[in-house]
C-alpha cells in the first residue's frame, strides 16, 4: 500500500485564555492518500477549521499546537521553521478559504494576486505569470477572464471570488488542496458549479483534497472517505458509502436524521438535542453523552477511545467497546 500523502497523528491544538486552555483539537488522527478526497464533517465548534489551519501552520496566538505530528510525504511539518513552511504553503499544500472576500487582499487586483503566487513559488517572469493566470481563470470557468484579471475582489460576485480563490489555490499544482467550507456562502446553483470545478481539479491534477464542511450533501457528492468530528475529536471515520448506509456513532446517526430528504414529506426534521459543549466545560466521560439517547451511567464516567470495528471503519463509542454492534 502507498504511503499517505498526509498523515496526521494525535494532533492537539489549544488556545490559552485567561479562563484556561481551550482544547479545540484534541488528539485527531487521520490520513489522506494520493488523489483521495477526505471529508471532515461536524457542527460549528467541532474543531474542523482549526484542524485545517494547524496543518498549514496558520494558528495564531493565543493558539498553539501542543502535541502530535503532521507528516507531509513523510516530513513532519510541525518541526519546520516558518521560512520552510512558506515554501510548502501555497505550493505543495494550498487552501481555499470559506470567505474569499476576507482571504483575498482588497487593495490588489485579482490578476496581481494570482501572479504573485506563480512568481514567488515557480520563479516565473511577469509575462509568463500573466499568461498562466489568465489560463487559470479560464480553467475555473470564469467567462471573462481578462475582466476578472483586472478586477478588485469587491467588484466580483461571491461565486466569481470563490473561483478566483480556487485559481490561486491550484496555481502551483499542489499535492494537497484544503477546502474549508468552499460553498457555504453560495446559492445552490453556484455551489454545484464550484463542486464540478473541484472534481475536474481532482481528475486533471491528481490532487488530494481535504474537504471541511458541515454539509452532508457536499460530502455525498465529493468525498471518498469521511471523518466525523465532535468537540475536538474524531468520533467516526469510514468510507462515504458506509457512512450513509450504516453509520455507527449516535452523533453521526443524528446528523443524518437531521438532513432533509427529497422523498420525505414530513413537515419537521429530527434534530440533535442540545449543542456542542463549550471547550472550557467539556463533559466527563464521553463528550457526546449529554445529547445521546443511548447514554448510560458508564458513558458519563469513561471516555471512549477511537476503535476499529472492521477494516477502515473506526468509531469512538462505548457501545462498541465490549463487542456490542
Amino acid at each position: 500500500m502507498n504511503q499517505p500523502t498526509l498523515q496526521v497523528t494525535g494532533l492537539q491544538t489549544h488556545f490559552f485564555t485567561g479562563n484556561g486552555a481551550v482544547k479545540s483539537v484534541d488528539g485527531v488522527t487521520f490520513s489522506l492518500l494520493e488523489g483521495e478526497t477526505l471529508g471532515i464533517v461536524g457542527e460549528s465548534g467541532s474543531g474542523k477549521s482549526v484542524t485545517s489551519l494547524s496543518i498549514i501552520g496558520l494558528i495564531e496566538s493565543p493558539g498553539r499546537i501542543v502535541g502530535g505530528e503532521v507528516r507531509f510525504l513523510g516530513r513532519d511539518l510541525l518541526q519546520l521553521k516558518e521560512s520552510e513552511m512558506r515554501k510548502i504553503r501555497g505550493k505543495e499544500i494550498s487552501m481555499i478559504f470559506q470567505e474569499p472576500l476576507t482571504a483575498l487582499n482588497p487593495v490588489f487586483r485579482i490578476g496581481h494576486q494570482i501572479q504573485e503566487v506563480l512568481m514567488n513559488h515557480n520563479q516565473l517572469h511577469k509575462a509568463d505569470a500573466e499568461r498562466q493566470t489568465l489560463e487559470l481563470l479560464k480553467k475555473v470557468k470564469i467567462s471573462r477572464p481578462e475582466s476578472a484579471y483586472d478586477s478588485y475582489p469587491h467588484e466580483l460576485s461571491g461565486g466569481m471570488r470563490q473561483r478566483a480563490m480556487i485559481a490561486m489555490a491550484i496555481a502551483c499544482k499542489p499535492k494537497i488542496l484544503i477546502a474549508d467550507e468552499p460553498t457555504t456562502a453560495l446559492d445552490v446553483s453556484i455551489q454545484a458549479q464550484i463542486l464540478k470545478i473541484m472534481k475536474e481539479i481532482i481528475r486533471d491534477e491528481g490532487s488530494s483534497i481535504l474537504l471541511i464542511t458541515h454539509d452532508l450533501g457536499v460530502i455525498a457528492e465529493m468525498a471518498d472517505r469521511v471523518a466525523v468530528m465532535y468537540a475536538g475529536q474524531i468520533v467516526e471515520q469510514c468510507d462515504v458509502y458506509t457512512l450513509f448506509k450504516a453509520p455507527k456513532h449516535p452523533y453521526t446517526q443524528g446528523l443524518l436524521k437531521s438532513t432533509p430528504k427529497l422523498h420525505n414529506n414530513e413537515e419537521t426534521l429530527d434534530s440533535i438535542e442540545g449543542s456542542v459543549p463549550h471547550p472550557l466545560n467539556m463533559p466527563v466521560g464521553c463528550r457526546f453523552h449529554p445529547r445521546c439517547s443511548y447514554a448510560t451511567d458508564k458513558c458519563n464516567q469513561n471516555e471512549p477511545q477511537l476503535r476499529e470495528l472492521e477494516s477502515g471503519h473506526q468509531v469512538r463509542c462505548l457501545l462498541y467497546e465490549n463487542g456490542f454492534q
